[in-house]
């Protein structure tokens, strides 16, 4: 990857090139699950990042190893994987980080994890995170806000001069979280911790087993991004996990609104200019779409586990006015 950066207002150039060196040979022990070790083998690979200035100088060339990211992308994944090219996502001024994420694979499946990577202007490493794992995970891909003062990873919050805010918690998978605005984000939990099931006559599997009192507790916060503070919580089940967790979610431009599926109950929406002030909007409360649209609405889709439908919002109304229909796939 040769890409021209124009960083603090300077111009730049950057390479990254990944590559797999089959003369060293990896090997590591893991546990896929409790008094279960296997082993998992594949070769070394570097990862090698390059700056130069508008003069061509070279400001740092830093190269980072595949068993560098053992810790935080999981030592068999990281073995098995090819050393796939590194993508940036972004330059942060505050931070003063170039921001990557890297994906680790295991060939031939949808088993993976992703690594968010801060590098100053020196090369030096900042901060190694979790980003968002395919086919597994929170529903967090990796984000910047406009003003390079906070980044969202796939399990933390990270502020320039702050220590990080973690979102997980221990009663409770992180089944989600996005930024609303560059000062609010949306964090949603799925109650009650993943955990080995086991039961007799029954083969071993993952689940959640909620308590009544955390299934009835709020689940999901407006946060903000300066300080964490929550500044509203409420109840929101319409997150669905398959490969993953998934929130049915959109961001309509014409209201500042985003609009969050709940395939039982409506829309919650969350307005960026009231965002301590969530509201839902109930199915009941919707009058069902008929033809002809008109000039004032627009249109949108969500997709549920089980449901699709169709979403025609009133961009001119000061109280929500929506009509809906559900869609056969």
């Amino acid at each position: 990857m040769d890409t021209a950066l124009v960083l603090n207002g300077q111009p730049y150039r950057l390479h990254v090139r990944a590559e797999t060196d089959s003369t060293e040979r990896l090997k590591t022990t893991y546990q896929p699950y409790a008094g279960h070790f296997e082993q998992a083998r594949g070769y070394q690979g570097r990862f090698t990042f390059t700056l130069h200035d508008g003069s061509g100088r070279q400001v740092f060339r830093r190269q980072l190893r595949k068993t560098d990211f053992f810790k935080s992308a999981g030592g068999d994944i990281v073995t098995e994987s090819e050393a796939l090219l590194p993508e940036l996502l972004a330059y942060s001024a505050p931070f003063g980080a170039l921001v990557f994420t890297l994906d680790f694979m295991v060939p031939d499946s949808d088993v993976g994890s992703q690594v968010v990577l801060l590098l100053d202007l020196t090369g030096r490493v900042l901060r190694l995170s979790d980003g968002r794992g395919p086919g597994s995970g929170p529903d967090c891909d990796p984000a910047l806000t406009t003003d390079g003062r906070a980044l969202l990873t796939g399990s933390e919050l990270l502020r320039p001069h702050q220590p990080p805010l973690r979102l997980t918690k221990p009663d409770a998978d992180l089944a989600g979280a996005f930024l609303l605005s560059d000062t609010t984000l949306l964090v949603v939990y799925a109650p009650g911790k993943s955990h080995l099931i086991q039961s007799p006559g029954a083969p071993e599997t993952y689940g959640r087993t909620p308590t009544q009192q955390q299934l009835r507790a709020p689940n999901a916060y407006v946060r903000h991004t300066h300080n964490g503070r929550v500044l509203s919580r409420f109840r929101y089940g319409g997150f669905y996990e398959e490969l993953g967790y998934t929130i049915p979610r959109h961001y309509l431009h014409g209201t500042a609104t985003h609009y969050l599926l709940d395939e039982q109950r409506g829309l919650r929406l969350v307005p960026l200019a009231k965002a301590n002030l969530p509201t839902e909007v109930r199915f009941a409360a919707m009058r069902p779409y008929t033809p002809p649209r008109k000039p004032a609405e627009v249109r949108f889709e969500l997709q549920s586990s089980g449901s699709g439908f169709a979403f025609y919002v009133d961009t001119t109304s000061q109280v929500p006015r929506i009509r809906y229909q559900r869609l056969e796939y």
